[in-house]
């Protein structure tokens, strides 16, 4: 049964990978054309156990107004009287079929954006999906498959999350 779960997120992460491999080329953009946004990243999520999140989140802006978004998050919950934390990397796509003229950050793209996203830790993978409102409001949902085996917390499951990103703008100023 393990081997069927290590096949199917082999499988799906390469229809993601060409996924993002054909978006990307279809565009044919220059890293200098790009527009970079940096948020904090704070909110829920739950795998098995209720976890806080909180982390940084890069947002690469391209011409087209779609968006790459690139994370590093730590989660953290009470378990079995064991405090967990655990860190995760994320890399995903947000991209809008609709154009609207609300946005915290630009004038230039997208309210409401459809996203794809993998989270990656230690222990496992997860591949999500869901909508991001006005860039700051983050829901998704997904399935963690599990690759070691954590001693303290299952990471194979269902995964619901809402989030909260806000951008360093609100803090800093030039």
């Amino acid at each position: 049964m393990c081997n069927f779960y290590i096949r199917l997120m082999k499988f799906i992460l390469a229809i993601v990978c060409c996924f993002m491999l054909s978006i990307s080329k279809a565009q044919e953009v220059d890293f200098k054309d790009f527009t970079a946004y940096y948020l904090f990243n704070v909110g829920y999520t739950y795998q098995n156990i209720n976890y806080f999140e909180g982390g940084l989140n890069a947002y690469l802006v391209q011409p087209n107004d779609n968006i790459i978004d690139l994370g590093l998050t730590a989660n953290m919950g009470y378990s079995n009287k064991n405090f967990i934390i655990y860190p995760e990397l994320q890399a995903g796509y947000l991209w809008n079929l609709k154009k609207t003229a609300i946005d915290p950050y630009s004038s230039n793209f997208n309210s409401a954006f459809w996203v794809i996203r993998s989270s990656i830790s230690p222990w496992h993978i997860t591949p999500e999906a869901g909508i991001t409102i006005v860039s700051l409001i983050d829901i998704t949902a997904g399935y963690g498959f599990e690759f070691r085996k954590n001693e303290k917390v299952d990471l194979e499951g269902f995964k619901f999350g809402i989030s909260l990103r806000l951008p360093f703008l609100l803090f800093w100023h030039e």
